[in-house]
């Protein structure tokens, strides 16, 4: 079972149960319920003698104000999530998912300080546990963005992971190139993205990347896929394809990419996927050589590319 978070030794950890219910509506968005300490799945925990469906139509009822049909159970996963600052301790959840269909709102009263939202995946990037998110890109987002390699996948219940998000875009160029990064210094290549922010749509984050690595404004963002790579963390790449809007935008590199000497190279795909392979710079983080499997994903991430624009 994977387990998600990051363990705060310091802290004593507090067991519990929650079930948690996953619910879209015809647009293929997603109900959330947001509270002063974030955002969440509606659901929460097993009081003594209830069963997982007496729980889930009490919290739904209580955080929502809707009966429910519940569908399907979907997995069970677990995850470290912090208290509330005063009590300084961890919880670690075991929550336990359903997919949930809405049938009429039955109560317009919530809980104190609880309201309900409709949200794309996409943007669904500030849940306030790791696990929760995880949830939505399987259960809401994956038909959509399927993911085209998994790294140390072997692995994948090993350890105890935080979540990373990130965006990555391969940008066609007018004269059928497409642009990658460089460093010389670091002997090391790769396709424009970075992490995803707190709350900000995975397509935005696309877009900025793009502008703040390689000074081009993107258009026509389509969707790749994404790949699913198990090191010291759980990262999950999202990747497009977007032409050129605009490249007279100026670079915004963050300080470790311009001590990485990372610069933009317009390439075709032959010489890219060239590019990549002779890339033999290593960065170790935490006991993983990360610089190879970013090679690994963004080498497939050409393919998925390739097939894309096959006529």
């Amino acid at each position: 079972m994977p387990v998600f978070g990051i363990r705060k030794p310091e802290r004593d950890v507090v067991l519990r149960t929650g079930i948690y219910g996953v619910v879209t509506d015809i647009d293929g968005k997603i109900l959330i319920v947001k509270n002063k300490l974030g955002k969440f799945l509606p659901g929460g925990g097993v009081q003594d003698g209830e069963t997982h469906e007496e729980t889930l139509r009490r919290e739904f009822l209580e955080e929502t104000g809707y009966s429910i049909n519940i569908k399907r159970k979907l997995e069970t996963l677990s995850w470290y999530i912090d208290t509330p600052v005063e009590y300084f301790k961890q919880v670690f959840n075991t929550g336990i998912f359903y997919e949930v269909e809405l049938k009429k709102r039955v109560s317009l009263e919530l809980e104190a300080n609880h309201e309900i939202m409709f949200v794309d995946g996409e943007a669904a990037t500030d849940m306030y546990s790791d696990g929760q998110t995880w949830i939505i890109y399987k259960y809401v987002l994956a038909k959509k963005y399927p993911p085209f390699i998994h790294i140390n996948a072997e692995n994948s219940e090993k350890r105890i992971y935080p979540l990373r998000i990130v965006a990555r875009c391969i940008i066609k160029t007018d004269d059928d190139k497409i642009v990658l990064l460089k460093s010389d210094r670091l002997d090391i290549s790769g396709i424009p993205g970075g992490g995803v922010l707190k709350g900000e749509d995975i397509r935005r984050a696309a877009a900025r990347e793009a502008l703040e690595e390689t000074g081009i404004a993107i258009t026509n963002l389509k969707i790749l896929g994404t790949s699913i790579e198990y090191s010291s963390m759980l990262q999950l790449s999202y990747y497009f394809m977007a032409d050129v809007k605009d490249d007279n935008k100026q670079i915004k590199l963050t300080e470790l990419e311009s001590n990485w000497g990372i610069y933009p190279v317009h390439i075709s795909i032959a010489k890219a996927k060239a590019m990549l392979r002779a890339s033999h710079g290593t960065i170790m983080h935490e006991g993983f050589e990360v610089a190879a499997m970013s090679r690994a994903r963004n080498l497939a991430a050409l393919e998925a590319y390739e097939k894309m624009i096959q006529p």
